[in-house]
């Protein structure tokens, strides 16, 4: 993708030759029906073309000199690049589909880097194809799931065996072991009718009861040593693919931890959560009996094969001629297979998205009466998935059913010829028998090894997905050359800082702004203002697009993650505890803490007087899941208590007495007046008069900081802060109306 897609014949001639900048083709025509458009930019203007085959019309050129700025309006099922120009008016330049809204996202950040005189900026792909097959990559990741060799999968996943290689060795002895055991019990076959049971020269009884006791001891030990081996293979197989799962689910929870935010606003929760349990599960069911079954029963293949040719190489020619039919089978259904298995996981991935969403909001669903809406949401789910695995089952049923098909003619040959060998007196009965046997054995591991392919195709599917996320890189890590700093003083700077989560949007445009130690900053404006998006960048849970900024003259991005997030204290709007004692959740950011600090940082927070005197087991008490045991007040309290405890420079309060009553919301003011004392302060309020004691408020619109200034200066400057000052007490006047 770039700038200037392939441009046709007939609009190619009403263009200069060399002087093309931009050439991109929209899908919409300006009455939102499709069609083709033309967007060119060139000699300093920007035009629309319509083309209909030979046809070319000029829609509209606007020169750039006029205008003031580029913007893209999202519209119901597209969107549309609008001209703001520097006369004050407005104008539609050209709309496209939603197919092509990230297309032109990126094309409005040219037009906009054309405008300003500077270069077109590198195009940034939201998502990258397969240099081998063109499908769209995973966002973030490297990984084609369409074309990604299983060898290498394979040999990846064998990979984890590193630490347990004296294990993996016992284990192949083992394997060889039981396979040359496995062949000793139809070899005996061939002794037992020709000497014992159908000798062709008479013997006497007792050289025959003889051998039987012998032949009979052989089997007999035989049998015990193939069922001691089984016994202690299994369970040293179970021990090697238990752990090699610990260690891949392990390895996968903690680069899930070291992935930015930017990862999970990309994906479904139950998605990621379906890859950690279920796909992880799948591969150690792999691990633990598919490779060491597929290894087993590949080494009796080749031993059969050769007792096969040794007994007789006529008829083991015979056996071979399903082989090759399987094998084009077994190629013919495997990438059919393999789409059905990455649609089955994908389906568990919604289904388990739908239980989480569900179960996790169930107050709501009740509230509003729609627990059928949310069974049938799950059912219509539910049977999507039956029926992508019942799709899947039926192919595995015709595969085998055509294998077993094969190898029964192959039987049937052998019956035949042997037979005719036997009574022929060309074969010995016992011969043909012993032949028979291995015969069977040589259809069973080749039939078994067809299962495995099932077995094995959805174990490397989930290991693809699993793989997917190891391989996606961490947007947000640590520098090869961080800095350490000293103890810091709070200085924070945003220069010229430009965000979107979609790069084709950004939520902030170029903000700048300084705050100096120990000063109070309250951001204000409208929802989608840009607030949180500023916060977000601060601690790091992004990175800026553009712009940079800097804590204490050093740029966060030189700073070690651990460094910078150990001198920010958050407390959200949303309170989120982990299940566990109420010291252990205001102990989270400081694990080793003291009872004494514990109490220290609760007494500040104003959350000692209720846990010793409202919790019957006090600092002991367990919160529940997200914290649900305690009150939205006391939750809020013991955020303070957690985010005071580790002494941190920097605090960001997110509307921190919202949802509380009038002395609740009294004694959570006290506690963040105790917290941020000396400390340098972001607060988010959307009630403004929380605000009043803010050192400057940074006003924000669409992205833009539109004033900065005190309280008091805003109010009399009656601009964008007056208004939403004014619209703030009109809703409480409503409210006490409606009251």
């Amino acid at each position: 993708m770039s700038y200037v897609e392939d441009i046709p014949p007939s609009l190619g001639r009403h263009l200069s030759s060399d002087g093309v900048q931009m050439a991109m083709e929209a899908d919409l025509t300006p009455e939102g029906s499709f069609g083709s458009r033309w967007l060119i930019a060139q000699n300093g203007s920007v035009s629309v073309y319509s083309v209909d085959g030979d046809r070319v019309f000029l829609e509209r050129t606007i020169a750039l000199s006029d205008v003031k700025e580029i913007i893209a309006e999202p519209l119901i099922g597209g969107g549309a690049i609008l001209v703001r120009k520097k006369d004050g008016t407005t104008d539609e330049l050209i709309r496209y589909s939603n197919a092509n809204a990230k297309k032109f996202g990126q094309a409005v950040k040219g037009l906009n880097d054309l405008l300003k005189g500077e270069p077109l900026a590198p195009w940034t792909a939201e998502r990258e194809k397969c240099a081998r097959c063109g499908f769209p990559l995973p966002f973030g990741s490297k990984v084609c799931p369409v074309c990604t060799p299983r060898g290498k999968t394979i040999l990846r996943l064998l990979g984890y065996l590193k630490p347990y290689w004296w294990q993996a060795v016992l284990l192949s002895l083992l394997s060889i072991t039981a396979t040359a055991m496995g062949l000793v019990p139809p070899t005996l076959n061939k002794p037992l009718m020709d000497i014992v049971l159908a000798p062709k020269e008479p013997l006497p009884m007792e050289t025959r009861l003889r051998w039987l006791a012998l032949l009979v001891i052989a089997l007999g030990l035989s049998r015990l040593l193939i069922s001691a081996i089984s016994i202690f293979q299994g369970w040293l197989s179970v021990w090697v693919g238990l752990r090699i799962s610990h260690d891949i689910r392990t390895q996968l929870f903690q680069h899930l931890h070291l992935l930015s935010f930017r990862f999970f606003d990309r994906q479904q929760m139950g998605n990621v959560i379906s890859r950690v349990n279920q796909d992880s599960g799948q591969v150690q069911g792999f691990l633990m009996w598919g490779v060491q079954d597929l290894a087993q029963n590949l080494l009796m293949l080749f031993g059969i094969g050769i007792l096969l040719f040794a007994l007789n190489w006529k008829l083991a020619l015979i056996v071979l001629v399903p082989g090759p039919l399987i094998a084009a089978l077994s190629m013919t259904f495997w990438p059919y297979i393999r789409s059905l298995m990455r649609r089955i996981w994908h389906r568990w991935g919604l289904l388990n998205t739908i239980l989480s969403e569900s179960l996790s909001g169930l107050r709501v669903v009740r509230a509003f009466a729609q627990e059928p809406r949310e069974v049938n949401r799950f059912v219509s789910q539910s049977l999507e998935l039956t029926r992508s695995a019942v799709a899947a089952e039926r192919t595995w049923s015709i595969f085998f059913g055509s294998v077993s098909l094969m190898t029964s003619f192959g039987v049937l040959l052998v019956w035949y010829i042997g037979g005719r060998q036997v009574l022929g007196e060309t074969l010995s009965l016992g011969t043909l028998i012993t032949f028979l046997s291995l015969l069977m054995m040589f259809y069973g591991p080749l039939q078994f090894i067809s299962w495995l392919l099932n077995f094995s195709s959805r174990s490397l599917t989930a290991a693809e997905r699993l793989f997917e996320i190891l391989d996606t890189p961490a947007e947000v890590k640590d520098p090869d050359d961080a800095v350490l700093l000293p103890r810091m003083e709070g200085r924070v700077e945003y220069d010229e800082v430009t965000f979107g989560y979609e790069s084709h949007r950004p939520v902030l445009k170029k903000i700048s702004f300084c705050v100096e130690p120990g000063e109070m900053i309250g951001l204000v404006g409208h929802s989608g203002a840009g607030k949180t998006t500023t916060i977000n960048l601060l601690c790091r849970f992004y990175d800026a697009d553009e712009g940079e900024i800097r804590l204490d003259g050093f740029p966060i991005k030189q700073i070690r993650l651990a460094d910078l997030r150990r001198q920010i204290g958050l407390v959200p709007q949303d309170t989120f505890l982990f299940s566990g004692t109420i010291a252990e959740n205001i102990a989270f950011g400081k694990p080793g803490a003291s009872p004494e600090e514990i109490i220290a940082a609760a007494k500040v927070a104003n959350a000692h007087d209720f846990i010793v005197t409202q919790k019957p087991e006090g600092y002991d008490t367990q919160v529940g899941e997200r914290g649900q045991a305690l009150s939205t007040g006391e939750r809020q309290r013991v955020a303070i208590a957690r985010a005071l405890l580790p002494d941190p420079r920097i605090v960001i309060l997110d509307e921190a007495t919202s949802q509380v009553d009038v002395e609740t919301e009294k004694q959570i003011q006290e506690a963040i007046e105790r917290l941020i004392k000396g400390r340098t302060t972001f607060a988010i309020a959307h009630r403004l008069a929380t605000l009043r004691n803010a050192d400057r408020l940074i006003v924000l619109k669409e992205g833009k900081i539109v004033e900065i200034g005190t309280h008091d200066e805003l109010l009399e400057k009656g601009g964008e802060f007056a208004n939403l000052v004014k619209t703030y007490q009109d809703i409480v006047r409503i409210r006490a109306v409606a009251r």
